[in-house]
């Protein structure tokens, strides 16, 4: 008879000891069998600015490019912003804290854990090897439109000149309500009067009428442009439907566009393989249920389109403490997260399956879909709480930190 979860992992689960980025890669080597020959792999987080969660996947992420010959760090930040950090890495000037508090919105990239990652990508990088960042998100990750339509300007001016009255319509209708903090627009969005919002919602449409019509092109300059104004359209629509549907069903456009940006980078690059760092939520396989039906996370997305060509790997703690939202992000002179306790594990909680007898330990689902009670755990820790969550529907492995901290800044901001 096979084991219980817990009794599985505790024989074929691996204790990881180290959290150091330097430290020797032979530990995570069972990540072979768990990646296989996937084009993208979701290394996931249960909240953001967790200090063990970055340096967790920050390991993971140094064994998948230098054992794995993985090519891309993709990064839950805007599609807009991603040449700014891509071009560090290549040896761009400035302090690897500008660049990124420019390149990742909502103080996702003031994180001292992922600075010491960028500069060992931009070392190897500087070595020869052929890494490169990206962001997948959307415009200013929930801000307004503005960045996008500004970075396809000059392509616009050049191939379709006469689409450039559209272009500063829906420019001048964004500037209405444009701030460079994403949740001020997102909160101010409701008080845009309704013609306006409709204006821009058609111009964007045209738009993208234009762009498409323009596909016979098949430039990556093209594809990018076109990229571009999908996420403007996308953020349009979220926008819309947040302030008629709530923030659950509107967010379906963002996990969308997440997917649809990693296809995007797999087209343009059909070698590159992509490790892809986001929340939980984003990375998982299966809908989750809403109301009378069901929202997709950008990895159903994902595994729709690649099959197993996509690995989730969820990361989660058994306790400590996590960071959560500080309750106001359009306050620019307070850090928007705050360090919090975790509540007690769950007996449904795939956390309580993994021992505290090693700093994390690493379970491949996949190879454990015969234990005896598989369909018990379904919770998961969000943050401060638990969701439903079924670990073996949604990944297809788990990374478990015994205790985890918030990162420096969310206990001194």
């Amino acid at each position: 008879m096979a084991d219980g979860l817990a009794d599985w992992i505790h024989t074929n689960g691996h204790a990881v000891e180290a959290f150091d980025l330097d430290a020797p890669l032979d530990d995570l080597a069972p990540l072979v069998e768990i990646v296989g020959s996937a084009r993208v792999v979701g290394l996931g987080e249960s909240s953001h600015h967790v200090r063990e969660f970055y340096q967790v996947r920050h390991r993971i992420l140094r064994f998948l490019v230098e054992r794995c010959g993985f090519t891309v760090f993709a990064v839950e930040a805007p599609f807009t912003g991603g040449h700014l950090l891509d071009e560090w890495l290549d040896g761009g000037a400035g302090a690897v804290e500008d660049v990124t508090a420019e390149a990742i919105a909502l103080r996702l990239g003031d994180v001292p854990e992922l600075h010491d990652a960028l500069r060992w990508l931009r070392a190897r990088r500087g070595g020869g090897a052929p890494i490169r960042y990206a962001g997948v998100d959307l415009p200013g990750s929930l801000g307004s439109p503005l960045p996008a339509l500004d970075a396809i300007a000059a392509y616009v001016e050049a191939g379709d000149p006469a689409a450039l009255p559209i272009l500063e319509r829906a420019r001048d209708l964004v500037g209405r309500f444009h701030d460079p903090e994403p949740m001020k627009v997102v909160f101010g969005y409701p008080s845009v009067d309704q013609a306006e919002r409709d204006a821009l919602t058609a111009a964007l449409a045209e738009l993208a009428a234009r762009m498409q019509r323009l596909a016979h092109r098949g430039t990556g300059e093209h594809a990018v442009a076109t990229h571009h104004l999908r996420g403007a359209w996308l953020l349009d629509q979220l926008h819309r439907a947040m302030a008629t549907e709530g923030i659950e069903v509107a967010s379906t456009f963002r996990d969308l566009y997440l997917a649809e940006t990693v296809l995007h980078l797999l087209a343009r690059d059909p070698g590159a393989r992509i490790v892809l760092a986001a929340h939980n939520w984003h990375l998982k396989k299966a809908p989750e249920p809403f109301g009378n039906g069901e929202l997709f996370p950008a990895g159903y997305h994902l595994a729709a389109e690649l099959g197993d060509d996509y690995r989730a790997i969820g990361v989660s703690t058994r306790g400590g403490r996590t960071a959560v939202a500080s309750g106001d992000f359009t306050d620019t002179s307070a850090f928007p997260f705050r360090e919090a306790p975790l509540p007690p594990l769950e007996d449904t909680a795939v956390e309580a399956a993994f021992p505290a007898s090693a700093p994390w330990t690493l379970a491949d689902l996949r190879a454990a879909r015969e234990v005896t009670d598989a369909q018990r755990y379904r919770r998961m820790r969000m943050a401060d709480y638990f969701c439903d969550q079924p670990a073996f529907d949604c990944f297809d492995a788990i990374a478990c930190v015994t205790e985890t901290n918030g990162t420096t800044l969310t206990r001194s901001g």
